[in-house]
C-alpha cells in the first residue's frame, strides 16, 4: 500500500498541472468509485446491489460527459491568444496527458484502498499503524528518488526550489503546515475504510468534489487575480 500511495499521490499532482482542479477532483472520484465496486466485486467477491450498480453506471456516464465537457471547453480555446491558453492548463494534448494520468492514478488508489482493506479488516492490522507505516515508506522512497535523480529525471530543480523557499517565508510555512492537512485527511480516510470498506468510503468521498468546485470559484471571483481558481464554464 505504501508504493501505491506514493505513486498516486505523485500521479494526482502532476494531473493538475495539466487539468483544472474540479475537473480532475470530479474525475478521479467518479474513477475511483466505479473501480472500488469492480474491484470488490472481482477481488473480495462482495454481492453488489443491483441498486448499487445503477449508480455505478450513472457515475461512470457522468465522468464521461465532465471529459466531454472540459475537452470541449479547451478545444473552444485553442484559438484564444497564447496567455488566456495558459491559463485554460494548455491545449488538447496537454488535457489528454492529465486525463491518462488521473486514470492511472484511480487504479493505484483504489489497489491502496483494496489493500488497506485487506490488512486492517483480514488481518486485523491497526488503522493508524497502516497510515504511519504508509507515510514512513513513502517519505523515505521519495527523499531517496528526489535527492538522487531528481534532477536528472527533470522532475524538479531541486537548487531553484531551495532557492524559492529560502526567499519566501510564506512557502515555508506552507511547506511546513500541508503535511499536517495531508494527516489530519487521511486519519479520517483509512479510519473509513476500517469501519466500513473501501467501496463505501469512495462513494462518500465524492462529495468532497463539490468542495473543491466551490472553493475554485470563490477564488477566481473574489480574489484578484484570475490566474488563480475557475470561472463559470457552461458546455
Amino acid at each position: 500500500p505504501a508504493i501505491l500511495n506514493l505513486l498516486n499521490s505523485a500521479l494526482r499532482w502532476a494531473s493538475l498541472v495539466y487539468i483544472d482542479a474540479s475537473v480532475a477532483e470530479m474525475m478521479i472520484s467518479g474513477l475511483e468509485l466505479t473501480l472500488s465496486v469492480v474491484a470488490a466485486r472481482i477481488f473480495r467477491k462482495r454481492i453488489v446491489a443491483k441498486s448499487r450498480w445503477v449508480g455505478v453506471i450513472i457515475v461512470a456516464v457522468g465522468v464521461v460527459i465532465i471529459e466531454r465537457a472540459n475537452n470541449s471547453k479547451h478545444q473552444q480555446s485553442s484559438g484564444s491568444s497564447e496567455e488566456e491558453d495558459s491559463k485554460m492548463h494548455g491545449g488538447s494534448q496537454n488535457v489528454m496527458i492529465g486525463l491518462v494520468l488521473i486514470v492511472v492514478q484511480s487504479i493505484l488508489s483504489v489497489l491502496q484502498d483494496l489493500g488497506e482493506e485487506i490488512f486492517m479488516q483480514a488481518a486485523d492490522f491497526p488503522a493508524t499503524m497502516m497510515l504511519g507505516l504508509e507515510g514512513l515508506y513513502g517519505f523515505c522512497i521519495g527523499t531517496i528518488i528526489y535527492s538522487t535523480v531528481g534532477d536528472q529525471l527533470r522532475i524538479e530543480d531541486i537548487d531553484s526550489t531551495m532557492s524559492i523557499l529560502s526567499k519566501n517565508a510564506k512557502l515555508r510555512w506552507w511547506v511546513v503546515g500541508l503535511p499536517f492537512l495531508f494527516l489530519i485527511t487521511s486519519v479520517f480516510n483509512i479510519k473509513a475504510t476500517e469501519a466500513t470498506s473501501a467501496m463505501t468510503r469512495n462513494v462518500w468521498k465524492t462529495l468532497r468534489t463539490v468542495l473543491v468546485w466551490l472553493g475554485l470559484l470563490g477564488i477566481f471571483y473574489l480574489g484578484n487575480d484570475s490566474a488563480y481558481g475557475e470561472a463559470w464554464h457552461t458546455p
